[in-house]
């Protein structure tokens, strides 16, 4: 099952990182997932098998800093620098690539 496969990645990341993973629901064909990085931040995770969906957030105080979202072949980012402004590629990230740019943005901006 493709949400075991997402939640068992989130796991190997947030071991990796030191981020504490917390299910925040899941159903026969939906997961929703945060990775805590300390009090302020935290990645989402979403992964919708139906629509071969993967949405991923790095979030500060409830807002976007970056993003990345697919559905089937449709990809697309949200840069840091203007996370409201969707930028179009030709291919998906995986978890743990969404992870380690989003831990490198804060080490690299002293935020973490």
């Amino acid at each position: 099952m493709k949400i075991d496969r997402i939640i068992e990645e989130a796991r190997v990341v947030a071991n990796k990182y030191g981020l504490h993973l917390v299910e925040v629901d899941r159903t026969e064909n939906i997961v929703s997932l945060k990775l805590l990085i300390d009090s302020e931040f935290f990645i989402q995770i979403y992964e919708n098998n139906g629509k071969n969906k993967l949405n991923l957030a790095l979030v500060f105080k409830k807002k976007r800093l970056y993003g990345y979202d697919s559905e089937r072949s449709n990809c697309h980012f949200h840069p840091f620098d203007n996370p409201e402004s969707p930028v179009f590629v030709d291919e998906r990230k995986t978890v743990g690539e969404f992870v380690q740019e989003s831990v490198e943005f804060l080490e690299k901006n002293g935020l973490l």
